[in-house]
């Protein structure tokens, strides 16, 4: 979707549910004023009523302290605004008030080209113009800006219009001075979010003179008019008044003592019930929901520097989908046989400095091999879904649609998956504790990864989670009778298994499980049968690795043209790699994100983050497992290792545990760190943490009250873990600076940051 689209749904989305909190919140002052209306149709309900109530609450909010810059207007000062330019003098633009005068500047930055990722800038003279344009090369910046004297009153709001459909975003600078000092912040107007024009601003007094910078472009491409002291128009954020509502739900439950008793029922006592049709239409209402939560984040994730036109983001949906239907193994497209008289062909800083242009001759992460461009990503996700979709449409499927259909069918796997597992081992488990802890292993299963990352890179990803959850629920429910095997699921949970290491190799560690859950039921026929599904898809993977790689155990690491040389990796002595192992390895597990009080309050580190250990360099683009506050439960999961009587999953537990174990390990020895690979092993982690939840505040040995106090930590725990995992979704996972579609994310921002934050 564009953002054009994406801003009506929001504007849609907007007025529907400040309309359904203005219903409740009238029916709240019903409530209130008019106990024994015929109105009240929520009499009798106590928790509706509460909602009800809270939603006048919210209201109220939102009329004064979320729109506190609407009463900015009564704190004086007139409003300025600009005309035309001056017809005596073009570097002059005319006002309405003639006092004051508003000039433009502007000068051309070029750009030096260095090794590749680093940038200087020189300055040469610079020149008085109107209206300059960057159109020369991509050595040139334009520097434009427009500066106003004389000004001496106070200022309240800064609105900016900017040129109609020109400009999705328009990234602004305003330094400006009054009695304290100069002092400087940036300004954001984003197409289709109407609000964001308008910037309050709290200056100390006077302002004697401001100017309004532009980098990139234009001033004058990029505005139309600006206006000093215009009004800002009050708002009503539909999101925000739910929040806020729910919020003040919350705390009148927990306020009032008949509805304290009523909710200390629903969170402790009222037990999961698999037969219950109530219970099991809410667990299916929120797997709906994170279903679509994942199609409104896949589609809105695609930056203006990631478009689908653009050649070097189609190698998977569409070269190799091209290759595939084409009877080839390579993709045709650039000039990969220039690459065979350069020196060093696989050193991407060597290619730049030799005039090996990027995007001519070749494109980063296209594997290259004898003259050829291959798909270096497994080839599984495009012969089970792209290239179908062409065959049938004639069209390409993208990226995005892809990896959603992906996460969408995992999602219902991961369900039914938390929902057996359950079952069959946590008895007597709170309905919240199985509704919260689901919603946990979704935000925290690195999801945010593929869903926010929608490049060719997360169609593998996606696939292989997918394929990994199917493989580990067939496995597990094959065996549901204790006697009996269902070798049939069997059968398909190891084609499962064996199509996730066509998606990426390295989850061929999670066949692990296989031999673990099977152990009692050994025989030589369950080993061939075991067996018969991961020749099936051995076979023409390893014939596909030799075609393109004259070797069957290449899938094209090697060969792969990006920033890490991991044929070089190799050459470095074993004390060194043992060193990036131990600390790659921790970073997976302990690296802290960002921690912000503004929107969205936890981030990624993004790409430009690098740290440095020794002899290799970090790329950090994800999260250590450490920031899911619910590993915490860990602890009492290792604590019952050295315990008498072990817990039903304690097998189940340590079998997902040395998984993600032999992941992490093997990332780290052949790639060090990359944060993105956090999809690969967070779902074992998440799940085992459950299971040392479930074990610590369901101990044999644990009196009631304490089980209570348990569960409260746990609730706690677990409420953390999804707001980190839900931010982590709005957040930076890539270099682009814009971390998802900038409307969705400034009507985020605007409506779940804190005042003064936006």
């Amino acid at each position: 979707m564009d953002t054009f689209t994406i801003a009506l749904f929001i504007e849609y989305f907007n007025i529907l549910s400040v309309t359904v909190i203005a219903f409740f919140a009238l029916y709240g002052l019903i409530t209130v004023f008019w106990k024994h209306s015929s109105l009240n149709i929520f009499r009798g309900r106590l928790f509706i009523q509460a909602f009800c109530v809270a939603a006048i609450f919210a209201f109220v909010l939102e009329i004064t302290v979320f729109n506190v810059p609407f009463y900015f207007r009564y704190l004086g000062g007139e409003e300025l605004y600009t005309t035309v330019v001056s017809p005596q003098d073009s570097t002059v633009i005319l006002t309405s008030d003639t006092t004051v005068t508003a000039k433009l500047r502007a000068e051309f930055r070029h750009i030096e080209r260095f090794p590749r990722g680093h940038t200087a800038f020189v300055i040469p003279d610079t020149a008085d113009i109107v209206r300059l344009r960057s159109t020369a090369r991509d050595s040139v910046m334009v520097a434009s800006w427009v500066t106003f004297e004389n000004i001496n009153k106070k200022i309240f709001s800064i609105h900016i219009e900017s040129v109609s459909n020109k400009f999705e975003r328009t990234i602004l600078s305003l330094n400006f001075k009054d009695t304290v000092g100069t002092r400087r912040f940036d300004l954001f107007v984003q197409s289709g979010f109407p609000h964001s024009k308008y910037t309050p601003v709290m200056f100390a007094g006077n302002v004697t003179g401001f100017e309004i910078i532009s980098l990139g472009h234009d001033l004058l491409d990029q505005i139309s008019k600006i206006t000093i002291n215009k009004p800002i128009p009050m708002y009503f954020s539909g999101l925000r008044l739910f929040v806020v509502s729910c919020l003040l739900f919350a705390f009148i439950l927990l306020l009032r003592k008949n509805l304290r008793v009523k909710v200390s029922y629903f969170l402790f006592e009222y037990k999961f019930n698999p037969a219950d049709k109530r219970q099991n239409f809410i667990y299916a209402l929120i797997v709906a929901l994170v279903i679509l939560f994942s199609f409104i984040t896949a589609f809105t994730s695609t930056s203006k520097y990631w478009r689908e036109e653009y050649s070097g983001d189609r190698q998977y949906n569409v070269f190799l989908v091209d290759a595939i239907l084409g009877g080839r193994a390579y993709l045709d497209f650039g000039r990969p046989e220039m690459l065979l008289i350069a020196e060093r062909p696989y050193d991407l800083r060597w290619l730049d400095a030799n005039n090996f242009h990027g995007g001519h001759w070749w494109y980063s992460d296209w594997a290259y091999y004898n003259g050829k461009f291959y798909c270096y990503f497994g080839v599984v996700p495009a012969m089970i879904l792209y290239v179908p979709y062409k065959m049938i449409t004639g069209e390409y499927l993208s990226n995005n649609a892809g990896i959603f259909i992906f996460i969408a069918i995992a999602a219902i796997l991961l369900a039914l998956l938390w929902r057996h597992c359950v079952i069959k081992y946590m008895p007597n488990i709170p309905f919240a504790f199985y509704l919260l802890a689901f919603l946990a292993l979704f935000f925290a299963s690195g999801l945010f990864v593929p869903l926010r990352f929608t490049r060719f890179y997360s169609i593998v990803k996606a696939g292989g989670f997918m394929f990994v959850i199917a493989g580990i629920f067939l496995l597990l429910k094959s065996i549901d009778k204790e006697q009996k095997l269902c070798k049939l699921k069997v059968f398909f949970g190891c084609l499962c298994f064996a199509l996730a290491v066509g998606c990426r190799p390295n989850l061929a560690l999670a066949s692990i499980i296989v031999p673990v859950v099977l152990w009692k039921y050994r025989s030589f026929k369950l080993a061939a049968l075991i067996l018969l599904p991961y020749t099936l898809i051995a076979i023409p993977l390893c014939y596909y690795n030799y075609i393109r790689f004259d070797s069957i155990f290449e899938f094209g690491a090697k060969y792969n043209m990006t920033n890490l040389n991991v044929a070089a990796q190799s050459l470095l002595h074993p004390f060194g790699k043992v060193i990036n192992t131990f600390t790659a390895s921790a970073t997976y597990l302990l690296f802290t994100g960002r921690y912000t009080f503004s929107f969205p309050y936890v981030e990624s580190v993004p790409h430009s983050g690098m740290l440095q250990f020794f002899s290799v360099i970090f790329y950090d683009k994800g999260i250590g497992m450490i920031n899911f506050p619910i590993v915490f439960c860990l602890y009492f999961f290792f604590k019952s290792m050295f315990s008498k009587i072990k817990p039903k999953s304690f097998y189940l537990s340590a079998t997902f545990l040395i998984i993600a174990a032999v992941i992490i390990l093997a990332n780290s020895w052949l790639i060090g760190h990359s944060g993105r690979y956090i999809a690969d092993f967070a779902f074992f982690i998440i799940f085992a943490s459950l299971f040392g939840a479930y074990y610590w505040y369901n101990s044999e040995t644990v009196h009631v009250n304490q089980k209570k106090n348990r569960l409260k930590a746990i609730y706690v725990l677990l409420s953390l873990t999804i707001f980190v995992g839900l931010m982590l979704f709005a957040g930076h996972i890539s270099n682009d600076p814009s971390p998802s579609d900038p409307v969705l994310y400034r009507y985020l921002q605007h409506s779940l940051g804190l005042i003064g934050s936006v």
